[in-house]
């Protein structure tokens, strides 16, 4: 769905199935702007995507999407929290919205 929506509001988007290929895609497209970043992903989860993402690049800009509450992160530095927090159910709008705000704040 985020991508349907995301390319309907004119953005150019990239997907990955699995934690690792989010990895890899991220590490192979340094023109990414911005990450929307789902918490439940096979192979790695999506703390273990956004630290290695943040690894990659500490200034990447990640949205994260998750039906579970935040305060659940096992992560305990700064630097290993997600840019923004949409959280499930989002509308659509929602999602363009926050996409929109940090790709202005670039």
């Amino acid at each position: 769905m985020a991508r349907m929506v995301l390319e309907r509001a004119g953005y150019a988007v990239l997907g990955a199935a699995s934690g690792p290929d989010a990895v890899a895609v991220f590490r192979d497209n340094d023109q990414i702007a911005v990450v929307v970043l789902d918490l439940n992903l096979p192979g790695l989860n999506g703390w273990e995507v956004l630290a290695e993402l943040r690894r990659l690049r500490p200034d990447a800009r990640v949205v994260l999407t998750t039906g579970s509450t935040i305060d659940d992160t096992p992560a305990a530095e700064p630097q290993h929290l997600p840019t923004a927090v949409l959280p499930k159910p989002y509308r659509p709008a929602d999602l363009v919205a926050v996409v929109g705000r940090l790709l202005a704040a670039r």
